[in-house]
């Protein structure tokens, strides 16, 4: 879909380069750099220390008993099914791999409300010593089925759901999901940005040091809300990873073993709510840090879409809740998220394009 889009985008960056270049700063770090973290002096307050990244291990739960398995969740999507047999297994099979990878030591376990999130996070609390502290979280709950709620997989009823999961994935996230708690994905998503600032400022606060060298928490949850999410949030959401994925599961004649998230498979992020979110790696596939040009030209043109979206469905739900202040913070910073958002489009669009065109040139910018 945003294929379609991509030509327009890069046709107008042509005619807007050289009025654009010109307000780029210079020294401006690039998306995913860190900063490091130096000693000031005095009177250097301009100056801000970086947030502290930490490693969210995003875990798809086991897989569900039959005929559960072939059909869409409910709305709500809890308690919902338990783990099959080999769902239990896979659930094993994880927490040994976590285990293996972290040690005894996260700085949290948290899992939504859903049966098969509980039970896959069973296995690896208890080698963690930690069962009775593993944190339930609303916002790591399924999208819900709305009005295809226990449809089968494949049929029509699927087939719109999977298709909704898809535009809200890609930035479209005013398509509605009727009947559901989340009316669309501005409304799953700031449930489940709320939910991840949560098990950050969690492992923040504990901040224990996996054998990976990294603040790491575990949260287990599911295949549709990790994939909107994570596509609508992390800063280097590769397309050819996810074409050639969604390739893969449309054409395999077993959907359950080439889904785009296996059950039991890890979707790992690092970053800080503050400066964003890089994908690592997904079921094993390790993900590149520095997104290409196609990647880049996405991003810039998703951020720009969701912002207006957003401020939509927050004043809407101001309006709602009749509170004149609420509505008027809504508006007020409705506007200037937009405002950010379209200043800053052009500005991303070239330096994308320059750093893709010309990748040893530092500061291009500067020499206008």
């Amino acid at each position: 879909m945003w294929l379609g889009n991509r030509s327009y985008v890069t046709a107008g960056v042509a005619a807007l380069g050289a009025g654009i270049v010109a307000v780029i700063p210079a020294t401006a770090t690039a998306p995913g750099v860190a900063v490091p973290n130096v000693g000031l002096t005095a009177g250097e307050d301009i100056a801000q220390e970086a947030a502290q990244d930490i490693v969210i291990d995003i875990v798809r739960h086991g897989e569900r008993q039959a005929p559960f398995n072939e059909l869409l969740v409910g709305s709500p999507p809890y308690p919902a099914a338990p783990l099959s047999e080999l769902g239990q297994q896979q659930a094993d099979e994880v927490a040994q791999q976590l285990f293996d990878d972290l040690g005894p030591h996260v700085a949290g376990i948290f899992s939504g409300q859903g049966i098969r999130d509980i039970d896959t996070a069973a296995p690896f609390a208890e080698l963690e010593h930690m069962s009775d502290q593993v944190q339930i979280l609303p916002g790591l709950d399924e999208i819900g089925g709305g009005i295809y709620s226990h449809d089968p997989l494949t049929s029509l009823g699927g087939l719109l759901y999977s298709a909704t999961m898809g535009a809200w994935a890609f930035g479209f996230e005013f398509v509605p999901l009727p009947g559901d708690v989340n009316p669309n994905g501005v409304a799953f998503n700031e449930k489940f940005t709320d939910a991840i600032n949560t098990m950050y400022d969690y492992a923040i606060d504990n901040p224990v040091v996996s054998d990976n060298g990294e603040i790491t928490a575990v949260g287990f949850n599911n295949e549709s809300s990790i994939i909107v999410w994570a596509l609508t949030h992390v800063k280097n959401p590769d397309l050819s990873f996810i074409v050639r994925r969604g390739i893969d599961m449309i054409t395999s004649p077993e959907p359950n073993e080439h889904a785009f998230l296996p059950n039991a498979g890890i979707v790992e992020i690092k970053g800080n709510p503050e400066d964003g979110w890089t994908l690592v790696s997904w079921a094993g596939e390790p993900i590149p840090q520095d997104p290409d040009l196609a990647t880049s030209l996405f991003v810039d043109f998703r951020d720009l879409i969701l912002a207006p979206q957003k401020a939509s469905y927050d004043i809407f739900e101001a309006i709602l809740a009749g509170d004149p202040t609420t509505i008027q913070d809504a508006i007020q910073t409705g506007v200037q998220d937009v405002g950010a958002a379209i200043i800053q489009f052009p500005q991303a669009v070239f330096t994308d394009i320059a750093d893709a065109l010309l990748p040893d040139t530092v500061g291009i910018a500067s020499v206008f």
